[in-house]
């Protein structure tokens, strides 16, 4: 299985789309992406949407489609939560935990 981490920081509203999906992008062809959100302050909706979208062009790609979401605050695993979005990405408390996972979803 083919991985990649894909490390964001900061705040991730839609100023930042652009450079996020281009961001993303990079693990269109591989199983596991693992997106590093320790460094993130905020998302926004239309960053949630591309994380959404990423997982999708990698199914499309015929890929695993793995997305790991990686350190997120828990002011930032509760917006993952409450938008139903916990169910669609696998959550980890660290990219080390991300990481170890292998190919084995934590649920």
């Amino acid at each position: 299985m083919t991985v990649k981490v894909v490390k964001l920081d900061g705040d991730l509203d839609f100023s930042k789309k652009t450079q996020i999906a281009t961001l993303l992008a990079e693990a269109d062809n591989t199983d596991i992406a693992i997106v590093d959100l320790a460094g993130v302050t905020y998302i926004d909706s239309s960053c949630l949407s591309c994380l959404a979208l990423q997982k999708k062009r990698m199914h499309e790609n015929g890929t695993a489609a793995i997305l790991r979401i990686a350190g997120a605050s828990e002011s930032l695993r509760r917006i993952f939560e409450i938008c139903g979005l916990d169910k669609t990405f696998e959550l980890y408390p660290s990219l080390e935990h991300a990481q170890d996972a292998g190919a084995v979803s934590p649920r």
